[in-house]
């Protein structure tokens, strides 16, 4: 399958719970994946094969114990593959 890049915002949805406990959280997860990715001030993209890409971000939804969590995903597909550099300025 071609390579994919894809954006998501994970959004803990408790009351107790804040975004900036889990983003260290996360982006340290998205760094270790060994994907190509890009840090924005609204959401996190990363590329790779669609598998790796959604694993990477099915985990992150378990990170900070938040007890539930909406997450806004984007993917940008297409045959011959797409990378975030394609993407940038």
């Amino acid at each position: 399958m071609a390579t994919v890049t894809a954006g998501f915002q994970i959004l803990p949805n408790g009351k107790d719970m804040h975004t900036a406990g889990i983003i260290p959280e996360v982006l340290n997860l998205v760094k270790e994946s060994g994907l190509e990715f890009h840090i924005g001030p609204m959401e996190t993209v990363i590329e790779g094969e669609l598998d790796e890409v959604f694993e990477v971000i099915k985990e992150a939804q378990f990170i900070g114990g938040a007890s539930e969590c909406i997450t806004n995903i984007k993917v940008h597909y297409k045959p011959s593959g797409v990378a975030i550099e394609d993407k940038m300025y």
